[in-house]
């Protein structure tokens, strides 16, 4: 299961500490997740498809700066997220990112995302029943770049990618337990 907004753990000593976040939203009966694309001229992870998230300022806590992010990034303002829970702290030793990924849902009933062109290309949304798909994980021609999701000539891989192989079974029974 997730763990708790505010006992989540620690980022690794050292890194520097991000926060993201996997927002559910629903459309046509069905849970989406949106997914930043980042600009290919960003000094940090340029081009990638990310889940929106940024830096944790010093003196910040994760949860608050993430949901910070989501506004900046996507527009979504912070009233309209309902935290679920957060899942484990991933590292990266390319960028020395530690990034907690929290969950949470989106209260507004139609998802309306308005991109920061200053950091973004454009916003992917993907279905999370595709994304929970284990047929819809590829594995990447090289090793390090973990398992691959392709959706719409976009490519989910890398952190991101490590980072939802920890939430997605989270996800499954999150649903199992909502359903029940």
């Amino acid at each position: 299961m997730l763990k708790p907004l505010d006992d989540w753990g620690t980022f690794r000593a050292g890194s520097r500490a991000a926060a993201v976040v996997a927002l559910l939203y629903e459309r046509g009966g069905e849970l989406w997740v949106p997914f930043v694309q980042r600009r290919p001229d960003l000094p940090d992870h340029p081009g990638q498809v990310a889940l929106p998230g940024g830096t944790v300022k010093p003196g910040e806590e994760a949860w608050p700066a993430a949901a910070r992010e989501v506004e900046e990034e996507i527009g979504v303002h912070v009233s309209d997220l309902e935290p679920i829970g957060a899942g484990a702290p991933v590292y990266t030793a390319v960028t020395n990112f530690c990034v907690v990924p929290f969950v949470a849902r989106l209260r507004a009933p139609q998802a309306i995302f308005n991109h920061d062109p200053g950091e973004l290309v454009g916003i992917l949304e993907v279905p999370l029943g595709r994304l929970l798909d284990p047929g819809g994980w590829t594995a990447g021609q090289q090793e390090w770049m973990g398992e691959l999701f392709e959706w719409q000539g976009s490519t989910i891989w890398g952190l991101t990618g490590r980072i939802l192989a920890d939430l997605l079974p989270r996800f499954r029974q999150a649903l199992a337990a909502a359903a029940a």
